[in-house]
């Protein structure tokens, strides 16, 4: 039987009743959990942990769904920033608080009692409302999961949405985290030529060839393991082998210190084409 607590959890720290029933929780699980203490009443059918957020609550007895940058994670999307405010999808539009951000249009139809918007909602309401590289990263790894792309851009005509389809022209393939999609941007707006997911013989998959010349890797958590720090010195010794220079970024780099990470990458691809001659890729 489904633990109550983690299925809170997952929803932000709060759930309708009904919900929790269609999960798989008993009646009788409801009450013990409830007489210990570890899960409130909030509301007349809504039942959270005792620290969500009161307006997450008030979104479950008003109609309210989370959606946008509030409701990516929970669609498993990437996010940059956490917000300040939450970001509601009311139909009416009435303001529910001062620390809310209300989106009124609705183009897909959420899953009956969820108190998320749907994935198209979600994705759809960031390319409108969140600066630009920030709605690129909701945007791509909804399109990595399947979303397609043209349906995005047929809801969003007219010259009132021509910023979100921008964003929506920015997006590539093959990234496998949000560092990745923030380094090919930065790259790109820096003026650089960049291609992702390239296959290097000898070497393997790098994730950005810049100008032919530069490969350069962006590290997750994952690198941090020291088996995967071996063969990412491995890997870079048989590129560096080849003739192909690697530079490596954190996510402190690449979100917090784009400007720096550009200029090096900038230094590395002068330097290497000032040697003349290029790698055989």
């Amino acid at each position: 039987m489904p633990d109550v607590r983690e299925l809170l959890i997952v929803r932000n720290g709060a759930a309708r009743t009904g919900e929790l029933l269609a999960a798989g929780v008993g009646r009788r699980q409801l009450q013990a959990t409830l007489a210990r203490g570890t899960v409130e009443r909030a509301a007349r059918g809504v039942l959270a942990l005792p620290d969500a957020d009161p307006l997450l609550v008030r979104c479950l007895t008003t109609n309210s769904r989370l959606t946008c940058v509030s409701a990516a994670e929970a669609h498993n999307l990437w996010v940059v920033h956490r917000p300040e405010k939450v970001h509601l999808l009311r139909p009416d539009g009435r303001l529910v608080s001062d620390r809310a951000v209300v989106h009124r249009q609705s183009w897909v139809a959420s899953d009956p009692g969820s108190h998320i918007a749907s994935l198209g909602d979600v994705v759809l309401h960031a390319l409108s409302c969140l600066p630009e590289l920030e709605a690129l990263v909701v945007a791509e790894s909804a399109v990595q999961k399947g979303l397609s792309k043209d349906f995005l851009r047929i809801q969003l005509p007219g010259r009132r949405n021509g910023r979100a389809r921008a964003v929506l022209d920015l997006i590539d393939i093959g990234a496998d985290s949000l560092v990745e999609t923030l380094a090919r941007a930065h790259l790109r707006r820096a003026g650089l030529r960049v291609r992702p997911q390239v296959k290097v013989e000898g070497v393997g998959w790098v994730d950005h060839l810049v100008e032919e010349c530069v490969a350069v890797e962006t590290d997750g958590k994952e690198h941090q393991k020291p088996s995967s720090r071996y063969k990412d010195y491995a890997r870079d010794a048989r590129a560096q082998a080849l003739g192909l220079p690697v530079v490596r970024f954190g996510y402190a780099d690449v979100v917090h210190r784009p400007e720096k990470m550009v200029e090096r990458v900038k230094a590395v691809v002068a330097a290497r084409r000032s040697l003349g001659g290029l790698p055989i890729l």
